[in-house]
């Protein structure tokens, strides 16, 4: 599929079998300048002679500084030698015997049939998602920021080394530093319609990185990820569209396979008149065929976007620089499309896939409050033991770690009994994809209402 140009005609500085150098317009058109043409865009366009004998449909880039198309395939012609007449290679060009009109068009291949199909190619089928606002799907969860379980807008510093989630499917990896940066949500409105992003705000710098990194990355389940096809011959190509605020400079976008044995990375550039403002980049990277791509529900891919790392920009050598990301996603082909916001609390649901608290949704895990508890009523007076059977809102991706809480003081490990004013350990016997089991002893309280809050954690 090639580009369009508006009533663009033109007649070429000479005919015969040379690539067509524009010279002069044809009169009530537009020159290829004043129809916008691209330089290195791919155009198709048609050549007529003046007495209607010689024709020509060829498709080839456009080359701004000297105003040329070149004839790379010709498609269709007047001697029935181009390729979509059955021959082979490039085709023929036509020697015309002088110079023709050319005008660029678009030819049946390159519209969109609702009575036949239509022969796109899969980048063509990307493109034309891009340009309609639609698409397969978004490979990252939580693109939007918006999702915060367990820290909501508290800061995380990023330090040494350490790999730390910072909110819901999003953590950073520091490695070696000696600076330091704070690491959240933040409210502020992103130009996709998301409430909050996520900001990285430098609070001591460090000038050389030469053997440190700070990284803000994403696993992707290999289930959600596993028609990408990574590690095979088909492997597809995908997109990273990133929403940047930052400092001017070349930033990297990465995407590995678990343990980083294997995958493909790209680079994005803020220029000095973006540094600071809200911009939208895009990387493409062609799919991986070799290395080991989890298709189950461990890690199936890494989408990782690097702050500071040696040789590109190092965000921490500026004490208070920011960088801020939102409006994330992952998708497969070399076009993205507008970044379409999911609803709350269908996202929530599914980062609860992976993460899930009994508490509120802004409240933090070992908080005191009885705001969400849950209780073991105990109804008989002879037992020694009590238990419950708590249930989740979302199957867990694997099985989970379980922490239970006093919602008297959040003391780890507890449950609490009100009656007897003190907290009891809480053991947890049984864990699956769907629920748990806890239970509380009985012989140190008077009676066994019992209550506690717990987080469910079951991330890659």
């Amino acid at each position: 599929m090639a580009a369009f140009l508006n009533n663009c005609r033109f007649v070429p500085s000479a005919g015969g079998t040379t690539d067509w150098v524009y010279a002069s317009a044809v009169g009530g058109c537009q020159s290829p300048t004043l129809a916008g043409a691209i330089d290195g865009r791919k155009y198709k366009f048609i050549a007529i002679s003046s007495d209607l004998t010689q024709w020509e449909i060829a498709e080839g880039t456009y080359t701004a500084a000297s105003g040329t198309f070149i004839r790379a395939i010709v498609l269709y012609n007047s001697s029935g030698s181009g390729v979509s007449s059955g021959q082979s290679g490039a085709g023929t060009r036509i020697n015309f015997a002088a110079a023709p009109n050319v005008a660029i068009v678009a030819v049946k291949e390159d519209l969109i049939s609702i009575e036949e199909p239509s022969a796109f190619t899969a980048a063509q089928m990307a493109q034309a998602r891009a340009n309609l606002g639609v698409t397969k799907k978004n490979y990252i969860i939580n693109g939007g920021m918006m999702v915060s379980q367990e820290n909501g807008s508290t800061a995380i510093s990023a330090t040494g080394t350490a790999t730390t989630y910072v909110l819901d499917q999003w953590f950073f990896y520091a490695s070696a530093l000696t600076g330091t940066a704070s690491i959240a949500q933040v409210a502020k409105a992103t130009p996709g319609g998301s409430p909050n992003r996520l900001r990285v705000t430098v609070t001591a710098a460090q000038a050389s990185i030469a053997s440190s990194y700070l990284i803000v990355a994403q696993r992707i389940e290999g289930y959600r990820c596993a028609d990408l096809l990574w590690g095979s011959a088909s492997a597809k190509t995908v997109t990273a569209q990133i929403g940047v605020n930052a400092p001017a400079g070349t930033y990297t976008v990465a995407v590995y396979n678990n343990g980083a044995a294997s995958g493909a990375s790209g680079t994005f550039t803020i220029s000095a008149g973006e540094a600071g403002a809200d911009v939208v980049k895009t990387v493409t990277l062609a799919g991986v065929a070799t290395g080991t791509w989890s298709t189950d529900n461990t890690v199936g891919m890494e989408l990782r976007v690097y702050a500071a790392i040696n040789g590109q920009a190092n965000l921490l050598a500026t004490n208070g620089a920011v960088m801020e990301l939102f409006d994330v996603g992952l998708y497969e082909g070399a076009a993205a499309p507008a970044f379409q916001l999911p609803d709350f609390a269908s996202e929530l649901l599914t980062c609860q896939r992976y993460w899930e608290k009994s508490y509120d949704y802004g409240t933090a895990p070992g908080t005191a409050t009885s705001v969400g508890q849950w209780q073991i009523i105990n109804q008989g007076s002879a037992l020694t033991a009590i238990g419950l059977q708590v249930g989740f809102k979302a199957p867990k991706r694997a099985t989970p770690t379980i922490t239970t809480y006093s919602p008297n003081n959040g003391a780890a490990g507890n449950a609490y009994s009100g009656n007897s004013s003190i907290n009891v350990a809480a053991n947890v016997p049984t864990v699956g994809t769907g629920s748990f089991h806890v239970w509380v002893a009985l012989s140190s309280v008077t009676t066994a209402n019992i209550w506690l809050h717990w987080k469910s954690d079951a991330r890659m």
